[in-house]
C-alpha cells in the first residue's frame, strides 16, 4: 500500500527536527521529489500514491502544498495532521528499502535551500524537465526512473 504524502513528510521534518535544520515547503516539496525519484529507481514503483505536478519552481505535490503553505518561504514547524489531527509518519521499519532512501537524500541534501533545490529539479534531464518540455501536467514514473539530476 502506498504512503500518503503528508505522512511520508512528517519523516523527513522528523530529521529537520532532530538535527535542528529548518525546512521551508519549497525545500521540503523538492526532498519529496529526491525521494520519491530514488524510490522509484529502486524498486520501478513510486512510495506514494499521488503524482508530482509540473509547476513552475519545479516538482509539487499538491497534498502537500496544501498542508504547508500557510507557512510560505519560513521554515515549517509543525507536522502534518490528518482529520483526526494526529500527527503520523510512515513506518521506516515495515519499509526498509524507503528508509534507505530517506536517510541517503537527506545527508545528501538537507544543507540546500529550497531555491538550490529548485534549481536541481530544472536541470536538463530532470523528471521535472522532461514533463515541462513535453507540455505534461504531471511527472511520470518514466520521467523518474530517467531522472539523473544531483546524483
Amino acid at each position: 500500500m502506498k504512503a500518503l504524502a503528508t505522512n511520508l513528510c512528517n519523516n523527513i521534518l522528523v530529521r529537520g527536527k532532530e538535527e535542528n535544520i529548518s525546512i521551508t515547503p519549497m525545500k521540503l516539496q523538492k526532498l519529496m521529489y529526491f525521494v520519491c525519484r530514488d524510490y522509484v529507481q529502486a524498486t520501478g514503483e513510486s512510495p506514494i500514491a499521488e503524482p508530482f505536478e509540473v509547476w513552475k519552481y519545479g516538482p509539487v505535490l499538491p497534498s502537500v502544498y496544501g498542508e504547508f503553505r500557510t507557512f510560505g518561504s519560513k521554515p515549517i514547524t509543525e507536522f502534518a495532521k490528518d482529520a483526526m489531527g494526529c500527527a503520523r509518519k510512515v513506518s521506516e521499519s515495515k519499509n526498509p528499502i524507503l528508509s534507505q532512501v530517506i536517510d541517503i537524500v537527506w545527508a545528501k541534501y538537507k544543507r540546500y535551500t529550497g531555491s538550490a533545490l529548485s534549481a536541481m529539479t530544472h536541470e536538463r534531464g530532470s523528471g521535472w524537465y522532461s514533463a515541462y518540455m513535453s507540455g505534461r501536467e504531471k511527472i511520470t514514473l518514466e520521467d523518474m526512473e530517467n531522472d539523473k539530476t544531483g546524483k
